[in-house]
């Protein structure tokens, strides 16, 4: 049986949406404590007579405590906006329930991931619905193919004149470990937009339109082809790619990227979070600080700033 790694093991940091790094935010409702044996009575006549919650579904309707050794039901009844206590008093009179809200603070946002469920719990007990696919499986072996792939693209011979850049990207098919494409900044040669990435896309389309040649479309065609450039594929860069390169990445449906330096105006996590867009038609994986104060890092650390990678 493998051993995964968590995700405090991993010796990188995933970039994540807004939606699953933010931190805490509250909203207020009126609640009310409620003896134990009364809990379904008035679980019925919140769910009759009350307006349903806006955008709080992922709270749970009642928070059990205990306090001084004795157990403790809060039900939450509305948000503060909806009713006020006199207002709910009144209709819980009619119905022969007794309630005496009182406001709390809950978490305002559905957890979307396990860390954000553990802390937000704390302040009231919510719902939580695990989506396997955000939480890679890997073992320590993955962990070191992918170090090794950066490692041999940190220490690519760098030959270039005082305004080169040393920034490399390489695609990896991640099924086979096979290094697709491999490409360095070549601005200064006169092309604003020859970035890493870019020319490493660019050698990538190359590479494919020479087999659709010569071996024919319908060999090609029977093959795993997907109609994008790099679906299911791996991106290594030595930088963090900029806008212009996080957008061609999404375009050519990259499945996930490893960077190991930030820059202040990058695509994937310091100016912009493009590849999770909820408007965007694909979204992929990224993943920061691969070999973090690695030897093999100090030459590409000197950088004019800011820089587009």
């Amino acid at each position: 049986m493998p051993s995964f790694l968590s995700r405090d093991d991993w010796p990188f940091e995933e970039i994540l949406s807004e939606e699953r790094s933010r931190d805490l935010v509250t909203t207020t409702v009126l609640v009310t404590r409620v003896e134990p044996r009364s809990t379904n009575a008035l679980l019925k006549f919140v769910q009759k007579h009350l307006p349903v919650l806006p955008n709080l579904d992922h709270c749970k309707r009642v928070k059990r405590s205990t306090i001084e050794n004795q157990i403790v039901l809060e039900a939450i009844l509305c948000h503060q906006d909806q009713l006020t206590p006199d207002q709910i008093k009144t209709l819980a009179a009619q119905c022969d329930i007794t309630v005496d809200p009182y406001t709390k603070q809950v978490p305002a946002h559905a957890p979307r991931t396990k860390n954000q469920l553990h802390d937000w719990n704390k302040v009231w007990p919510l719902s939580y619905h695990e989506d396997p696919r955000q939480d890679p499986t890997w073992t320590q072996q993955d962990i070191d193919v992918f170090q090794q792939h950066m490692q041999q693209l940190m220490e690519t011979p760098f030959i270039g004149t005082d305004s080169a850049l040393p920034i490399f990207a390489c695609v990896v098919n991640p099924k086979t470990n096979a290094v697709l494409a491999h490409a360095n900044d070549t601005r200064h040669l006169g092309h604003p937009l020859h970035h890493a990435v870019m020319n490493c896309l660019d050698k990538l389309a190359a590479k494919e339109r020479s087999l659709w040649i010569t071996e024919g479309k319908r060999k090609h065609e029977a093959s795993e082809d997907t109609g994008y450039l790099c679906s299911g594929y791996d991106l290594y860069v030595t930088h963090e790619p900029c806008t212009m390169c996080a957008m061609a990445l999404v375009h050519s449906r990259i499945g996930r990227v490893f960077y190991s330096i930030p820059t202040s105006t990058g695509g994937l996590g310091s100016a912009y979070k493009i590849h999770t867009h909820a408007s965007l038609n694909h979204h992929y994986k990224a993943y920061k600080n691969l070999l973090q104060n690695h030897p093999a890092q100090i030459p590409l650390l000197d950088l004019p700033q800011p820089i587009d990678a």
